[in-house]
């Protein structure tokens, strides 16, 4: 084995037959650092049982697409499946004793103790978003604001594709709670995302405003815009792809790969957890 083998992170993808999924496998097989062990998804629908790289519109690369997840030793577990296998899956992490990187958004609040509990014992990353690029807007937003003071209005614009459930996005809210963090504000106080309700009133001074569109097929544009009297900030961040938001979470497994047990998020797979 050489050297550069000896260095592969290797990962289980949970969620495979998924968007994600998809992209995930296509940025394992194009790494020169990581390694697919495993792909796995629910029973039932096409592609279990296919050749993960053939699923992912790629070669055969010979890994089969499963219904059960059983890490092997020295894997990481990237799950972006659904919310009802979120539980199960970090029992199966727990009992294998490997680490999980965990993009399953809507989990409950009974997942989310469970995700706590197991963290005592294997290290885990938790993150609504995995880009890199927004997890530094959200800690550039807290900075910003706590510079700028409340005398600059913060308004939040965001736009994504047309099948989008959710407004505003979850982005948004956190880029947002943020930005009312940094300047001593409770965020659900402030925030505002219908002025309607309101139309024959002016801003509010301590308003952190969020703009909701929805249409095409972008994958999420975030801009945070802090308004004074003659002169704007504006911070943005463009998704182009799917892709970037796999390129975060497969960083985070190679991150996650040496870590001590613990609940982690992006910003500690970045190293901006200790950036005030």
């Amino acid at each position: 084995m050489s050297e550069s083998e000896e260095h592969l992170t290797p990962v289980v993808i949970v969620g495979a037959r998924g968007r994600m999924g998809k992209a995930l496998i296509c940025e394992v097989v194009a790494s020169d650092h990581l390694v697919l062990d495993g792909a796995v998804d629910r029973s039932g629908g096409p592609g279990r049982g296919q050749d993960a790289g053939v699923l992912a519109g790629l070669h055969s690369i010979g890994v089969t697409v499963t219904d059960s997840l059983n890490p092997r030793r020295h894997t990481v577990v990237v799950d972006f499946s659904l919310p009802e296998a979120t539980q199960n899956n970090i029992r199966r992490c727990l009992d294998a004793r490997v680490p999980l990187v965990l993009g399953t958004t809507g989990i409950s609040a009974e997942t989310v103790a469970l995700l706590r509990e197991a963290a005592e014992t294997i290290p885990i990353v938790s993150a609504a978003n995995f880009s890199v690029g927004i997890t530094l807007l959200t800690k550039l937003a807290g900075l910003a604001a706590r510079a700028l003071g409340t005398d600059w209005n913060a308004e939040i614009f965001e736009i994504h594709h047309k099948h989008k459930r959710d407004a505003p996005s979850g982005t948004a809210l956190r880029i947002g709670k943020a930005v009312a963090k940094a300047t001593g504000r409770v965020f659900a106080d402030v925030v505002t995302t219908d002025r309607s309700k309101n139309h024959t009133q002016p801003r509010g001074k301590d308003e952190i405003g969020i703009v909701a569109a929805r249409g095409g097929d972008s994958a999420g544009e975030h801009t945070l815009m802090f308004l004074s009297d003659g002169e704007r900030l504006e911070l943005t961040h463009r998704a182009g792809d799917r892709a970037i938001f796999a390129r975060g979470a497969l960083r985070a497994a190679q991150w996650i790969a040496d870590q001590k047990p613990g609940l982690y998020d992006m910003r500690d797979v970045l190293g901006l957890s200790d950036l005030s």
